[in-house]
């Protein structure tokens, strides 16, 4: 399995703790994957206009799957109206290696 991030903003009318946990599950449950973490950054203003929204609420979601969850993932993301943008990336060290979660958390420990 690979690791990853996915960055998701939600619209702030479903940023209630029920509404998240949903999409959090709905996430989740497409993935067939480990859940590493769940941040959730709060309501923010957006740079620009995304579908005639000014502000959204940014999950950020660390996990591991196989990149066939994560097409899943993406697709129900993208069907969603809920959700405004989405982006995932794969973790990889700087020498060309997948990155475990724990190690990205333990150097960010570390820099502080």
């Amino acid at each position: 399995m690979r690791h990853y991030e996915s960055v998701i903003i939600v619209r702030p009318g479903f940023a209630g703790e029920g509404e998240l946990t949903t999409i959090i599950d709905k996430c989740t449950g497409a993935l067939n994957g480990d859940l590493a973490g769940v941040d959730k950054w709060g309501l923010k203003k957006l740079a620009y206009p995304i579908k005639k929204e000014q502000q959204g609420f940014y999950l950020l979601l660390r996990f591991s799957a196989a990149p066939d969850g994560v097409k899943e993932m993406e697709r129900l993301l993208r069907i969603d109206d809920r959700i405004l943008k989405y982006l995932t990336i794969r973790l990889i060290a700087p020498g060309g290696a997948p990155v475990p979660a724990e190690q990205e958390e333990e150097a960010e420990s570390a820099a502080a």
